[in-house]
Protein backbone atom coordinates (compact mmCIF):
# COMPACT_ATOMS: atom_id res chain seq x y z
CA UNK A 1 0.00 0.00 0.00
CA UNK A 2 1.31 3.17 -1.15
CA UNK A 3 2.26 5.57 2.03
CA UNK A 4 1.95 10.14 2.35
CA UNK A 5 2.74 12.58 4.93
CA UNK A 6 0.29 14.67 6.02
CA UNK A 7 0.78 17.43 8.45
CA UNK A 8 -1.89 17.30 11.24
CA UNK A 9 -2.20 20.39 13.93
CA UNK A 10 -1.19 19.27 17.36
CA UNK A 11 -4.55 19.66 18.96
CA UNK A 12 -6.02 17.36 16.02
CA UNK A 13 -3.93 14.36 16.29
CA UNK A 14 -4.30 14.42 20.33
CA UNK A 15 -7.70 13.98 19.61
CA UNK A 16 -7.24 11.45 16.52
CA UNK A 17 -5.33 9.60 19.28
CA UNK A 18 -8.42 9.43 21.79
CA UNK A 19 -10.63 8.26 19.34
CA UNK A 20 -8.25 5.46 18.42
CA UNK A 21 -7.37 4.92 21.84
CA UNK A 22 -11.31 4.29 22.70
CA UNK A 23 -12.04 2.23 19.68
CA UNK A 24 -9.47 0.33 20.63
CA UNK A 25 -7.60 0.57 16.71
CA UNK A 26 -4.73 2.27 14.93
CA UNK A 27 -4.32 5.85 14.23
CA UNK A 28 -3.78 5.17 10.76
CA UNK A 29 -7.05 2.61 10.85
CA UNK A 30 -9.20 6.16 12.05
CA UNK A 31 -7.23 8.03 9.38
CA UNK A 32 -8.21 5.89 6.93
CA UNK A 33 -11.76 5.02 7.48
CA UNK A 34 -12.19 8.87 7.68
CA UNK A 35 -11.07 9.59 3.92
CA UNK A 36 -12.49 6.51 2.99
CA UNK A 37 -16.14 8.49 4.49
CA UNK A 38 -14.85 11.47 2.90
CA UNK A 39 -14.50 9.98 -0.90
CA UNK A 40 -17.79 8.24 -0.88
CA UNK A 41 -19.79 11.75 0.45
CA UNK A 42 -17.92 13.20 -2.27
CA UNK A 43 -19.08 10.74 -4.66
CA UNK A 44 -22.67 11.43 -3.58
CA UNK A 45 -23.13 7.69 -2.49
CA UNK A 46 -24.55 6.49 1.08
CA UNK A 47 -22.33 5.38 3.44
CA UNK A 48 -22.31 1.94 4.12
CA UNK A 49 -24.70 1.08 6.39
CA UNK A 50 -26.97 4.02 6.02
CA UNK A 51 -30.37 2.24 5.11
CA UNK A 52 -29.98 -0.59 7.58
CA UNK A 53 -32.98 -0.33 9.94
CA UNK A 54 -31.14 -0.39 13.38
CA UNK A 55 -33.83 1.42 15.10
CA UNK A 56 -35.97 0.02 17.87
CA UNK A 57 -39.83 0.35 17.39
CA UNK A 58 -40.33 3.76 19.16
CA UNK A 59 -37.62 5.23 17.31
CA UNK A 60 -38.50 3.67 14.14
CA UNK A 61 -42.00 5.23 15.03
CA UNK A 62 -41.04 8.55 15.48
CA UNK A 63 -38.60 8.50 12.24
CA UNK A 64 -41.82 7.47 10.48
CA UNK A 65 -43.76 10.08 11.89
CA UNK A 66 -40.83 12.89 10.84
CA UNK A 67 -41.47 11.81 7.26
CA UNK A 68 -45.32 12.47 7.08
CA UNK A 69 -44.77 15.58 8.75
CA UNK A 70 -41.73 16.70 6.00
CA UNK A 71 -44.30 15.21 3.26
CA UNK A 72 -46.85 17.31 4.75
CA UNK A 73 -45.11 20.58 5.09
CA UNK A 74 -43.51 19.69 1.11
CA UNK A 75 -46.82 18.93 0.10
CA UNK A 76 -48.25 22.29 1.48
CA UNK A 77 -45.87 24.64 0.55
CA UNK A 78 -45.62 23.78 -3.11
CA UNK A 79 -46.44 26.42 -5.21
CA UNK A 80 -48.14 24.48 -8.20
CA UNK A 81 -50.78 21.98 -6.10
CA UNK A 82 -51.47 20.01 -8.82
CA UNK A 83 -48.06 18.25 -8.70
CA UNK A 84 -47.95 14.47 -8.07
CA UNK A 85 -48.08 13.75 -4.47
CA UNK A 86 -44.58 11.88 -2.83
Amino acid sequence: MPSTTVHIPEDTLSRLDEIAKRRGVSRNRVVNEALEQAVIRDKGEWPQGFFERSADGATQAEIEEATRELERTVVASRRNRGAVLL
